[in-house]
């Protein structure tokens, strides 16, 4: 380690390096002052699951925030996980330990509130979910999601290195355009769209939904997938009505569309499936996404099956739908992090797609390690100076562009 926070691994790229999964971390009992006063019935649930917690291995939930420590040191900005983290919930703190630790631009995604709200959204049926939350259960997590958003805002503009992400979750294409507008108007770069719901309840592929894509592709913004709650995936076949599926060959026991014959091997990859099957990277050319905090090893594989359906598909559609390899638009428009323990030189070496894999820090969460900017360039240390200058620079400015 430098004297800075920092490995002397990565001294040479330090102020440059692009990190794609930050969070922030705020505390159950700050949601009311930071969030508002609607955030006070899912403060007090939070609360009744994080006291559950306090025996658990998960050391950090047992902390008060008088536990925070002071001084930045490597100990303090690695080790320490969760809201007592330097910077989990304070922006102008995060951007301290973003330049001690050589971290140009950062993504920083919910850790929190809102991720409870898109369960409570997806599962507002099922009272096993937050039951003590009553009432439109679906109305009331439309409306903590408006407060996070809000939050996001004002704190969206403290830096540009700072690209908090909002969350967008909306019934409808026409809401989800109007959300939208009112973030990017405000500053916001950066959405996350919860991958096992629909965007406004419609197939990514559903013309419907070419506004919205058109809209961060003319604003330069960027479309996430994130880690959150994927539990809700399949409940619904919306996914595959859209024009793109339509009218395809029909086989004796399966159908030949690509969301039906790529879907059958990982559920999570369907959102970018149903996108890249779906041509909307065909339609929208300058559109970017990330896939952040999912692993890093289906990507290859990805791309390589979705390859093999449009060379031996049933239908020789594919290659008017979608005239370039599959693979070809996820190293176009998609990137990827991985987690600290994933053999992402294999993957290079197996898969290619170079461009795909960026560095994520995860700040200040534990899935994220205790060392990850070490891990990756001792990793990466045999596959040269290109590949490592893309994996913790150029690959992550497509998420986080000027």
């Amino acid at each position: 380690m430098t004297a800075m926070g920092y490995p002397s691994q990565v001294a040479r790229f330090a102020g440059r390096i692009n990190d794609v999964d930050g969070h922030e971390w705020l505390p159950w009992n700050l949601w009311t002052e930071e969030f508002g006063e609607i955030a006070r019935p899912m403060a007090e649930t939070e609360k009744v699951i994080v006291d559950s917690m306090k025996d658990s291995k998960q050391g950090y939930l047992r902390n008060s925030l008088t536990d925070t420590p002071s001084e930045l040191t490597p100990l303090a900005v690695w080790k320490t996980k969760g809201p007592n983290a330097i910077g989990a919930w304070d922006m102008r703190e995060r951007l301290r330990v973003m330049d001690y630790t050589g971290v140009h631009r950062q993504l920083i995604f919910p850790g929190s509130m809102a991720i409870a709200a898109c369960r409570l959204f997806a599962f507002a049926e099922d009272m096993s979910f937050y039951g003590s939350i009553t009432g439109d259960r679906r109305e009331y997590a439309l409306k903590l999601l408006k407060a996070y958003n809000n939050w996001a805002v004002r704190n969206v503009n403290i830096s540009d290195r700072l690209r908090i992400v909002a969350t967008l979750v909306a019934p409808s294409p026409d809401e989800l355009v109007a959300e939208a507008k009112q973030l990017i108007k405000a500053g916001v770069r950066a959405f996350w769209l919860p991958s096992a719901m629909p965007p406004g309840g419609k197939s990514p592929a559903h013309n419907d939904l070419d506004s919205f894509w058109s809209l961060l592709e003319d604003s330069d913004s960027v479309a996430t997938l994130h880690l959150g709650d994927e539990s809700a995936f399949l409940r619904t076949l919306e996914w595959r009505k859209a024009k793109a599926f339509e009218g395809w060959k029909v086989a004796t026991e399966i159908s030949a569309d690509p969301w039906g014959m790529s879907t059958k091997s990982f559920a999570t990859q369907n959102f970018l499936i149903t996108m890249i099957g779906g041509a909307v990277f065909h339609r929208h050319p300058r559109l970017r996404v990330g896939a952040i905090e999912l692993g890093a090893h289906w990507v290859g594989p990805l791309g390589h099956q979705m390859d093999m359906w449009a060379d031996n598909t049933l239908s020789k559609r594919w290659s008017t739908e979608i005239p370039l390899k599959p693979s070809e638009y996820i190293r176009r428009h998609v990137r990827v992090s991985g987690f600290p323990f994933e053999e992402i030189d294999t993957y290079i070496r197996r898969f290619g797609l170079e461009e795909v894999y960026c560095y994520a820090g995860d700040y200040p969460h534990v899935e994220g390690g205790f060392d990850p900017m070490a891990f990756w360039a001792d990793r990466l240390a045999g596959s040269g100076e290109a590949v490592a200058e893309k994996f913790f620079v150029t690959n992550g400015e497509f998420l986080l562009p000027n």
